[in-house]
Formats: C-alpha cells, sequence, structure tokens
C-alpha cells in the first residue's frame, strides 16, 4: 500500500510506501511516473520508505521493468528511510542510471523534498 504525498513541484512526485505493494500498485505507479515523463521529459522522485517495497517477485520485476526503461528520465531520487540494503540499491541504480541520488534518515522528509526539488 502506498500514497501519493501532497507536496507540490512541476516534475516532482513523492511517494510514501506503507506495506509492501502488488504488481497492481507498482504499475499504477509506474504509469503516473511515465506520464510525468511524458509531460516533464526529466522527472525527479521522492520515496519515504515505511516499509520493505515489494509484495512479491512480480512487483519487484514491475519496478525493475520500469527502471530499465526510464532510469535515465529520472533526475533525482531521494529516499527516505530504508535499511541499509534499500539504500545501497538506491545508489548502485543511481550509478547505473547516471541518476542523481540521496538518502535521507527516516523524518527528514522536509529536507529530502527541498533537496529534490532546488536548482
Amino acid at each position: 500500500m502506498y500514497e501519493r504525498l501532497n507536496l507540490v513541484s512541476d516534475n516532482a512526485l513523492a511517494y510514501r510506501i506503507i506495506r509492501p505493494l502488488s504488481k497492481d500498485e507498482m504499475h499504477t505507479i509506474t504509469n503516473e511516473l511515465q506520464g510525468s515523463i511524458a509531460g516533464f521529459g526529466k522527472i525527479r522522485v521522492l520515496i519515504d520508505l515505511q516499509s520493505f517495497p515489494y509484495a512479491d517477485l512480480s512487483s519487484f520485476w514491475e519496478d525493475l521493468k520500469f527502471e530499465v526503461k526510464f532510469g535515465k528520465d529520472i533526475q533525482r531520487l531521494a529516499l527516505v528511510g530504508g535499511d541499509k540494503v534499500e539504500q545501497w540499491a538506491i545508489r548502485i541504480f543511481a550509478i547505473l542510471s547516471f541518476t542523481g541520488c540521496r538518502c535521507f534518515q527516516e523524518g527528514q522528509l522536509d529536507e529530502a523534498w527541498a533537496w529534490l526539488t532546488e536548482g
């Protein structure tokens, strides 16, 4: 389960992952991200990770397909919370896709959003 956060910026989106995402939820998010990419080109994404993001292998696969196809279109990625494994996964994604990436501690949502939307 997730919620779209009410943080406002033209090319930036923010999500809170509350419980592991189903394949359908992951598909809904990736469609929304693709729509933003179509409208703005490069986008910025904030993820407030309250839970491990994948309910099963199919939701992980949905995310991986998106990252392979559209990773180059994500200009910045901010991760709030998450454990060390998730933080390393984000860093590896950043290296492979040339995406600006930064991890923030739980509770640093405002700082993450400020970094994401600056410049």
